[in-house]
């Protein structure tokens, strides 16, 4: 026995839609994701590296020509949900870390926002430490041992991609451009 199917108009979709939880979630998600973009991005990386702020506060730490401009991009982050205000202060607060985009390749901790590609680079300098103490250790057959020219070479590589990515990662921060 075939179930008979339904047919639904526009509005009666969208309308099962809006009342279906994953649906809103799904909704939320990419409203989220489109929102930070441009200025809005750049009040969202100030939020993220200050602990809390106010629009004036933001508009003369970015250098932006009015407080209503601000305002405007501050009331898209708070219908995205990304951001709260406080009803004590009145200041702004993420509220949700969002990592789409270039905010992709950062790490918050604390006020800070760090490159990814500088804990590689971390554990990079690392191996080069490892690599001094075996080779002060062992002398001359560990230096020319095939093993450990192959380890010296893929140390120098990764450790200057990881130098190059990391500049042009820090050059590129959303803040940086207002």
């Amino acid at each position: 026995m075939n179930p008979r199917r339904i047919s639904l108009n526009n509005e009666q979709r969208k309308l099962v839609a809006r009342s279906d939880p994953d649906v809103k979630a799904k909704n939320l998600k990419m409203k989220q994701e489109n929102v930070l973009q441009g200025k809005t991005l750049q009040i969202y990386w100030y939020l993220l590296t200050h602990n809390g702020a106010g629009v004036r506060e933001i508009q003369k730490s970015l250098k932006v020509s009015s407080p209503g401009t601000v305002s405007y991009q501050v009331d898209k982050l708070l219908d995205a949900g990304i951001i709260s205000k406080s009803q004590t202060n009145g200041k702004y607060y993420v509220k949700e870390d969002i990592k789409k985009g270039i905010l992709g390749f950062y790490f918050h901790i604390g006020n800070f926002m760090i490159p990814r590609f500088s804990l590689y680079l971390v554990i990079n300098i690392l191996g080069f430490v490892g690599y001094i103490f075996f080779a002060g250790t062992y002398g001359d057959t560990f230096i020319t041992n095939p093993a450990g020219v192959i380890l010296l070479m893929l140390l120098i590589f990764s450790t200057s991609t990881n130098i190059y990515e990391s500049i042009k990662l820090w050059e590129r921060k959303p803040g940086k451009f207002i």
